[in-house]
């Protein structure tokens, strides 16, 4: 904010607390999870991980797509930190973090 500005809406306390949250925000891991929200397949997939830990073959059954496709949409939620994947053989499971879970809260109650 420029020194010579006397006036603001809020008093200068508040001014200087929103002043200082600018400063030292890092919007780039929220902006991930953003990005990776984008795509209303990757939406319904955190919500189906809410009712259950999900193998790459189940989901593939349920959106009807190439596992290449399911793949990618996988790996853009597993790289914004919502998912884990865990293989055991020819399995690959996939399940919410603890942000994931949250997100999954929040697509609860905003959609299904």
């Amino acid at each position: 904010m420029s020194p010579e500005a006397s006036e603001f809406r809020v008093d200068p306390e508040t001014m200087a607390d929103l002043e200082a949250i600018v400063e030292r925000a890092d919007p780039d891991p929220s902006l991930e999870i953003f990005k990776a929200l984008a795509d209303p397949r990757r939406i319904l997939i955190m919500r189906l991980l809410g009712e259950s830990e999900l193998c790459v073959c189940d989901l593939v059954a349920l959106f009807e797509v190439e596992y290449s496709k399911l793949s990618y949409h996988l790996q853009v939620l597993k790289e914004a930190g919502l998912v884990t994947a865990d293989r055991e053989g020819n399995y690959v499971t996939y399940a919410p973090t603890d942000r994931g879970g949250e997100v999954i809260e929040i697509v609860r109650d905003l959609c299904c």
